[in-house]
């Protein structure tokens, strides 16, 4: 009989939720409980047959693994808890709320490399941006813009660690060169803190990117544009298709070319209908299982975090200018 993988969710918010669905449908795992200070979360644990908790701490005896997604300034110190007793841990985005807290759990699991340690970026999982890196394209410039509607969720945190650290990590990813140079300006509009806010990129290998995101826009726009010579591609997130557009074939050297040159090359509509979170879910708990390599390892996600925050201090740095 296979091994069943007991896993727990810690923080059954909006995200939270969706994270014990999958769980429930995954077949070798069993979700054995639910954590949360909240006790309306009890309602979705009795949902999946879970036991439910209040305090994280009680719950070691009953877990292989976990996912952790409560508050971003909780990470550090839920996160420590489990990897200090020995349990896997899929910890939701961004990492930490702060460099030193990331570095520490980065020190921490390599005291326990036994244990798997997974962050949440979720976009590494769309078939689109797997697709992109199976092709093996070198950028040059790289566009891309996360735009959706103001709510009340994870308002803990700027647009810059909840929206746009996905591009940045997919940038960081597709680009694998260090970052040479940062230029941000950001805005709150609706919260307390940047609601919407635009950056560029320069990389030790020439490559730029240019990131733009708001959660004060009144469509939902997820797009990428990569360009590389004589070529680009377009990869909308949402629908999780790319096209590809190339500079047409035998085009005389010395003329100038125009947009009715670029030929479009080849679309690639993605059929799996899975959702992107059962897919990262899975990936986790196939690591749990066979010990391979996880899809997004703490380091990169310790790189995309470092990048954020340089992000956040140019835009709190100009903001402060401004108010002078």
């Amino acid at each position: 009989m296979e091994n069943i993988i007991r896993v727990g969710v810690i923080g059954a918010g909006s995200l939270g939720q969706h994270h014990a669905r999958n769980y429930a449908a995954i077949p070798g795992v069993k979700l054995t409980c639910i954590a949360d200070v909240n006790e309306k979360a009890k309602e979705i644990a009795d949902k999946y047959g879970a036991e439910f908790f209040t305090d994280y701490t009680k719950i070691l005896d009953k877990v292989d693994a976990v996912s952790i997604v409560v508050p971003t300034t909780y990470h550090y110190k839920v996160a420590k808890f489990f990897l200090e007793n020995g349990i896997n841990v899929l910890l939701e985005k961004p990492m930490t709320a702060t460099l030193k807290e990331a570095q520490a759990l980065l020190l921490l699991h390599k005291k326990h490399k036994n244990l798997v340690f997974q962050v949440g970026h979720i976009e590494r999982f769309n078939d689109a941006i797997k697709k992109m890196q199976e092709m093996k394209k070198i950028p040059i410039l790289i566009e891309a813009s996360r735009l959706g509607p103001f709510t009340a969720r994870s308002l803990d945190v700027s647009v810059v660690l909840d929206l746009m650290i996905h591009d940045i990590d997919i940038i960081l990813k597709l680009v694998n060169s260090k970052v040479k140079k940062i230029d941000a300006v950001g805005v709150p509009v609706l919260s307390k803190s940047t609601d919407m806010a635009s950056v560029r990129l320069e990389f030790a290998n020439g490559a730029v990117a240019n990131v733009t995101a708001s959660r004060v826009s009144p469509r939902r726009l997820r797009k990428i544009r990569v360009f590389e010579n004589n070529a680009y591609m377009s990869i909308d997130y949402v629908r999780q298709s790319i096209k590809m557009y190339k500079v047409a074939e035998n085009l005389s050297s010395d003329r100038q070319i125009s947009w009715s040159d670029m030929t479009f090359l080849e679309s690639y509509p993605l059929e799996n209908d899975e959702e992107n979170l059962a897919k990262e879910l899975k990936s986790f708990i196939n690591s749990v299982k066979t010990g391979a390599k996880t899809a997004v390892t703490a380091l990169e996600a310790f790189e995309a975090l470092k990048v954020v925050l340089e992000i956040e201090n140019q835009i709190a740095k100009k903001s402060r200018k401004m108010k002078v």
